[in-house]
């Protein structure tokens, strides 16, 4: 199951969004027109023709995704606009200087201006320059970690009690948990530096 969510010092969004990567339209081939009998032939002989036939016809094209990869495409129309939302509506109530913290996924576009990048620009959003895959850096991380052991306590027997299980365990993470870990972010900073990027290991993730 793959998960997106958001927090910052104030809120958490109120639900999680499970996502899946959408297979891409593939246009099957058409097949060989059927063979007709001829009044001269045996049925023997059509019948092996019907089945060479149906054994020549194309198959369906299974579309199988590379581990947990994830397009700008699919980025930018079901995940970003969510942190979007969330960032605008932060500015209206308290006007600041907000920054959308990703951790360099290619999806994210990150690496070089491309569509995810170009959304951003045109919605205002700023980026917290932030090192590629480093968890330690990420304050959401810490708190996937509460909701990973507690969702672990729980039982569940098919994949739709499974997510709503991870509903019930996320809306009971309180935001005094959530800021526990964005305190600890100057900390991590520090630590990162002094072991040249090894990873960290805190009182609370």
């Amino acid at each position: 199951i793959h998960i997106s969510g958001w927090i910052n010092w104030y809120e958490k969004c109120p639900k999680l969004t499970f996502y899946k990567e959408l297979p891409p339209k593939v246009d099957k081939p058409k097949p060989p027109p059927k063979p007709r009998k001829s009044k001269y032939e045996s049925q023997d002989r059509y019948s092996k023709r019907v089945e060479e036939w149906e054994a020549s016809k194309p198959r369906d094209v299974e579309f199988i995704p590379k581990g947990n990869s994830m397009t700008q495409e699919y980025y930018v129309k079901h995940i970003l606009p969510t942190f979007i939302e969330a960032i605008n509506y932060r500015c209206q109530r308290s006007p600041g200087n907000y920054f959308l913290v990703e951790d360099g996924d290619p999806s994210h576009g990150l690496r070089k201006h491309g569509l995810a990048q170009r959304v951003r620009d045109e919605n205002n959003i700023k980026n917290l320059t932030h090192p590629a895959q480093s968890p330690d850096l990420n304050p959401i991380e810490g708190v996937w970690l509460i909701l990973q052991e507690r969702v672990g306590k729980r039982d569940w027997n098919n994949t739709m009690e499974l997510k709503r299980v991870i509903q019930e365990e996320w809306s009971k993470i309180t935001i005094e948990e959530i800021r526990e870990r964005i305190t600890q972010m100057p900390w991590r900073c520090r630590i990162l530096v002094k072991s040249g990027g090894g990873p960290i290991r805190g009182a609370k993730w």
